[in-house]
């Protein structure tokens, strides 16, 4: 099966395959009448006029059959090997097929459910039937092909009050030429508290078409964190979407560092009062690569708050696109978001697009704003350290570190700052050893 000739057909025998209820196969049936209705987006279309469509093969076969011979290996890359036997909860995404979870004491004890979502269908009907695909419906083709023939799919649910000191870590990974359409449904009931780590890691002849659904019952307290650390033939077209509810938080960081091809929607909504989001993102590009992040904060309601906060480094021919978006409707008052988005341009060859953009529908605005900048390493900084004896490509990196971790120091997650830093010092090393214009030496 291809995802460009998918078939009603082949959605409802991969519903029987997996035994679904019939609730489960109705909306898949209903996501391919979307898919079928829409059209594979071009560089016409205004959300792909930074990234070319065809680079995402979508003509390689889908992956839903485990291979005993391939994708297991131990990942020793990422946050989730870093953090070790220091999770709630741990499970893995293989080529389209999902392993056994594995939870701690304290997180049977709390009531977590870590899932196969087909399982998780028909076990907790109520709360995967509310939420599956209300975060991220058929929207676009991907989203909708997604939606239709996801597989495999994780269910985390978290419930009400629990409170999880530990991660729950998830790693989705590839081996094999084809395409894998993962979707991960995530519910973290009111009151509750949880951090959600999930690496992306792996190298082969792959597209990924992925969805991220989170949901934050009221008042809870969520920590997303998403790792892009693909080798350099992967491709991955995603969205990561969170919904939020009253006087919840959501702290959501994307990290991206690897993949031929990498295009995120990493978007929050803002739907009821007092809902607080928290949008952070660092890339780093070298070579070829294409680096997109394309956000929506929608304030939906009134007295929400946000901030998002990215920042990126390019090297060789690398090119980054940030498109940020903070729409906020005429009936919700009183709301306060920013938007911040930071590139550096490391060799020539390397370029970065940086849109900031603002739908403020509403004049009552506590505050809405945004910054934006590409450019060089700072020359008088340099001239700072190479005085205090420091070597100037030395200094440029030391530089290039300190760029990032005034986001990583933001996020404040158990594991994160130091994990994505050490990865982040690796690309630096290995860089070039001419870190701006020659012109400016």
């Amino acid at each position: 099966m291809k995802v460009t000739e998918l078939t009603e057909q082949d959605v409802v025998a991969l519903a029987e395959r997996r035994g679904e209820p019939a609730w489960l196969r109705d909306r898949r049936q209903e996501a391919f009448k979307a898919f079928s209705d829409l059209t594979w987006p071009s560089r016409r279309d205004e959300a792909w006029r930074y990234t070319d469509p065809g680079r995402f093969d979508l003509d390689r076969p889908v992956l839903d059959v485990p291979d005993a011979d391939a994708g297991w290996a131990t990942v020793e890359r990422g946050i989730v090997p870093a953090l070790g036997d220091d999770v709630a909860a741990s499970v893995r995404l293989v080529d389209g097929v999902l392993s056994e979870p594995t939870l701690s004491t304290s997180a049977v004890e709390a009531g977590v459910v870590v899932s196969d979502l087909s399982t998780a269908a028909a076990t907790h009907e109520t709360i995967v039937r509310a939420h599956l695909g209300s975060v991220v419906g058929a929207v676009t083709k991907h989203d909708a092909a997604n939606l239709a023939a996801f597989g495999p799919g994780l269910f985390v649910y978290v419930p009400p009050e629990a409170v999880l000191d530990q991660p729950l870590a998830v790693t989705v990974s590839v081996s094999r030429p084809g395409t894998v359409l993962p979707r991960i449904l995530v519910v973290v009931d009111r009151f509750a508290k949880a951090n959600v780590y999930i690496d992306h890691v792996g190298d082969a002849d792959t597209t990924v078409v992925e969805t991220i659904e989170v949901v934050a019952g009221d008042s809870a307290d969520v920590g997303l964190v998403s790792t892009q650390d693909w080798g350099d033939r992967v491709d991955h077209v995603a969205t990561h979407r969170t919904t939020i509810g009253r006087d919840a938080r959501i702290r959501h960081l994307e990290a991206t560092l690897g993949g031929r091809t990498v295009y995120l929607r990493p978007d929050a909504g803002l739907d009821h009062p007092g809902g607080q989001a928290e949008l952070y993102g660092v890339y780093f590009g070298s070579d070829e690569q294409r680096i997109e992040h394309r956000s929506l904060i929608h304030h939906n309601a009134s007295k929400t708050t946000s901030e998002s906060v990215y920042k990126g480094a390019l090297q060789g021919r690398s090119r980054a696109t940030w498109f940020g978006n903070i729409r906020i409707e005429p009936h919700a008052k009183a709301t306060s978001s920013d938007e911040t988005n930071r590139n550096l341009i490391l060799t020539q060859g390397a370029k970065a697009d940086s849109v900031p953009f603002l739908e403020i529908l509403t004049s009552d605005v506590v505050s809405c704003g945004h910054h934006s900048s590409v450019g060089q390493v700072d020359e008088s900084q340099l001239f700072y350290l190479e005085s205090r004896g420091i070597p100037r490509e030395e200094a440029a990196r030391l530089l290039v570190f300190g760029f990032f971790a005034e986001v990583l120091r933001r996020v404040d997650l158990p594991g994160v700052t130091d994990t994505v830093m050490a990865e982040i010092e690796q690309e630096i090393l290995i860089g070039p050893t001419t870190l701006m214009d020659e012109r400016r030496r």
